[in-house]
């Protein structure tokens, strides 16, 4: 693909989401239950929190920096499965019933991706290895009519970067140079949070070299 060649976006895809099975710390990368993909998606908004700070010096600019730490996600569905969304919100079923209650508390984390198609039989795929479900509460329920028809229903995230290495998402399209034929189902097994572990999946970890000749 040249520089010149422009891939325009066809539409979403499936969403994907994976359970943090153990949470990521300093020197610990997380690790996820099995993936759900669910073809449930019809509109995804992200909105980032980006902010710029500038320094002068000598009557001129003298650096610009840019920082992000959180994407805040507002998914459009057509429904989300009842037994994941009460995984989502750490809710326990008994007999059928869930109590929402008022007390502080943390939502788990999850990773959660999204399939995109791209013109020509491309792929896009974005991972966020830790997000949340925002306590935003979106939904309208609304009366049957005559006309049959599917509301849609908002679920908010909010993602943020990990402990671990500070990545906040991971992002993959087989239109670029360096993507192979294999690459798009590696990426969608299971979450992507670092580049060593991405090198491991499409093996190109390199063998550290060794000097000097056999004993």
């Amino acid at each position: 693909m040249g520089k010149h060649d422009v891939f325009y976006f066809e539409g979403l895809d499936d969403i994907l989401i994976a359970m943090m099975k153990t949470p990521d710390a300093v020197n610990q990368a997380p690790t996820y239950d099995g993936i759900i993909r669910l073809p449930i998606a019809t509109k995804l908004a992200v909105k980032g929190n980006g902010s710029e700070l500038e320094k002068w010096a000598s009557s001129k600019m003298f650096r610009r920096v840019s920082r992000e730490t959180k994407h805040e996600l507002g998914l459009d569905h057509v429904g989300i499965p009842i037994e994941v969304m009460d995984e989502l919100k750490g809710l326990i079923a008994t007999s059928g019933v869930t109590f929402g209650k008022n007390f502080a508390r943390e939502f788990p984390y999850f990773a959660f991706g999204f399939i995109g198609n791209i013109e020509g039989g491309g792929k896009k795929v974005v991972w966020y290895p830790k997000a949340q479900l925002s306590n935003v509460i979106d939904e309208e329920y609304a009366t049957a009519e005559e006309e049959l028809k599917i509301d849609d229903v908002t679920a908010n995230l909010v993602a943020v970067g990990l402990n671990f290495n500070g990545v906040m998402y991971a992002s993959f399209d087989t239109n670029r140079d360096s993507a192979k034929v294999g690459d798009f189902e590696k990426f969608i097994e299971q979450p992507v949070y670092s580049e060593e572990q991405w090198k491991e999946l499409v093996g190109t970890v390199t063998e550290p070299e060794v000097k000097g000749g056999k004993n």
